[in-house]
């Protein structure tokens, strides 16, 4: 059973990590494990409920946005490609670590490097994985006020990006 857990990835092996010591933190404390289970079930349920969207939307997003999508459009280091890349961000699935082999393919197509870290700043603060969540625990309009302020943000990470590299130029 150890050589099994051993040939496990990082991830894996951190996520069974996190459940031990949680069990072991539970045994240890005061208050019985299954009397906080049974307290907290419907937020359980519903964080359960919620992930199954989450994957759901992912996928599909992950499956309807053709490759070449980013390529065709980012090209230009114009005002309206920074907006598109933030939004590509936000419907981009996954988490932060595995979208840097697309942001390192992007960058190898020709790129530029400020309409990247809109598409990186669009997907770290957003994510289409977090709707459902921000969507069942927040409320819709909590989501929307969100998504309009994350649009801005990766808009306006990519033109303070832009005036950077001008003064501190990037190394090729």
């Amino acid at each position: 059973m150890i050589e099994r857990f051993k040939q496990r990835s990082l991830e894996v092996k951190i996520g069974f990590s996190l459940i031990a010591i949680s069990f072991l933190l539970s045994f240890l404390g005061k208050k019985n494990l299954w009397e906080i289970i049974q307290t907290n079930s419907p937020l359980i349920l519903k964080i359960l409920f919620l992930t199954m969207i989450a994957v759901a939307i992912s996928t599909a997003v992950h499956f309807l946005i053709p490759e070449d999508f980013f390529k065709k459009y980012l090209r230009k280091n114009k005002l309206i490609y920074l907006f598109t890349a933030t939004i590509l961000g936000i419907l981009t699935p996954g988490p932060v670590y595995a979208i840097y082999p697309i942001v390192v393919l992007l960058k190898k197509e020709g790129i530029n490097n400020a309409i990247l870290v809109s598409y990186i700043t669009g997907q770290t603060i957003v994510g289409p994985a977090r709707i459902p969540f921000e969507v069942g625990l927040f409320g819709l309009d909590f989501f929307m006020y969100r998504v309009v302020l994350s649009i801005g943000m990766g808009v306006m990470a990519g033109i303070l990006y832009s005036a950077l590299s001008k003064v501190f130029p990037d190394e090729k």
